[in-house]
């Protein structure tokens, strides 16, 4: 089973096998300083958690949201289609290119399922992110707790894993990313990177 396909059979069930912890997501999200009126790009968007979230800080601006998973899609679009400047395209974020900037880019609970980790944000940093703008990888979950959840899924998702937030932000910097924050405790794990 592709990374795709796994992720079209769990879509309807996804909204209810998830845990969504208000507190963490808010306070992931604060780390970016998300403004009204900013461009965000929500990456592996999924059923649209983060959209009420992101719509509450942004009530004016334009949110995109783009993931691999057209069964994902198809129910955020559904849950959100009387939102105004919300917008959700299928896209492999590694094997297309955007052409739009942005202020902000979050990639939320998806990171792990990136192939070509350091090289797809350095990508997204360069041609997709604003001057000024700012990138978070982030989880509301530990590192360990996502690594073992993982590990007990379908293999298509099985190898999917997050290192240690240092060793992270070694690679990102190896390749002249600009991390602002990283950290990791046993609750969450992000970090920032903006444009130099």
């Amino acid at each position: 089973m592709e990374q795709r396909d796994f992720f079209d059979s769990i879509a309807k069930e996804w909204d209810n096998i998830i845990e969504v912890n208000e507190e963490k997501i808010n306070t992931l999200l604060s780390k970016v300083d998300i403004k009204d009126n900013d461009n965000i790009l929500d990456v592996g968007t999924g059923t649209g958690v983060l959209i009420p979230f992101l719509k509450n800080l942004n009530t004016k601006g334009i949110i995109k949201g783009v993931d691999i998973s057209s069964g994902m899609l198809d129910i955020a679009s559904q849950k959100f289609k009387d939102t105004k400047n919300v917008s959700f395209e299928a896209l492999d974020i590694e094997n297309s290119s955007l052409e739009e900037k942005y202020d902000k880019i979050i990639l939320y609970s998806m990171f792990p399922h990136l192939k070509n980790k350091t090289n797809t944000i350095k990508i997204l940093v360069e041609n997709n992110l604003n001057k000024d703008g700012k990138l978070i990888i982030a989880h509301s979950n530990s590192r360990e707790f996502l690594n073992n959840m993982h590990k007990e899924k379908d293999k298509s998702v099985s190898e999917d894993r997050l290192i240690p937030i240092k060793d992270q932000k070694t690679l990102f910097e190896q390749v002249n990313l600009n991390v602002l924050d990283a950290y990791e405790d046993d609750e969450i794990y992000y970090l920032v990177v903006n444009k130099k």
